[in-house]
C-alpha cells in the first residue's frame, strides 16, 4: 500500500473517505479506540491558561563554583597522586 498524498484523499468523495477511515479504525484495538476518543473529547476542552507568577529571588550562596582545570594540570594531579600512593605503599 502506497502512501497516499493530502491531495490525492482531497479528491476522494466524502463516503470514501468516511469507508478508508472506518476500515481503518475496525482494524484497532478497543484501547486504542478508547485513547482515540479521550483525545478527541479532551481536544473539544478549552484551554487552560497559565498564570505567571513572579519568581522568588534566590538568596545568593558564598559557595564558589568548580575551578577549571586544564588537561595538562589533570595529568600532573594523576600522576602526584600515584606517586604519593607508591610511596605509601613502600613506607607500610
Amino acid at each position: 500500500m502506497k502512501l497516499q498524498t493530502l491531495k490525492q484523499f482531497e479528491k476522494k468523495t466524502k463516503a470514501s473517505l468516511v469507508r478508508y477511515i472506518v476500515k481503518h479504525l475496525r482494524k484497532k484495538s478497543k484501547k486504542q479506540l478508547a485513547n482515540f476518543a479521550y483525545n478527541i473529547t479532551k481536544a473539544k476542552l478549552p484551554q487552560l491558561k497559565v498564570i505567571k507568577q513572579k519568581r522568588l529571588t534566590k538568596k545568593k550562596s558564598k559557595q564558589k563554583g568548580k575551578k577549571k582545570v586544564s588537561a595538562k594540570q589533570q595529568k600532573a594531579y594523576a600522576a602526584g597522586a600515584r606517586r604519593l600512593k607508591a610511596w605509601n605503599k613502600a613506607n607500610r
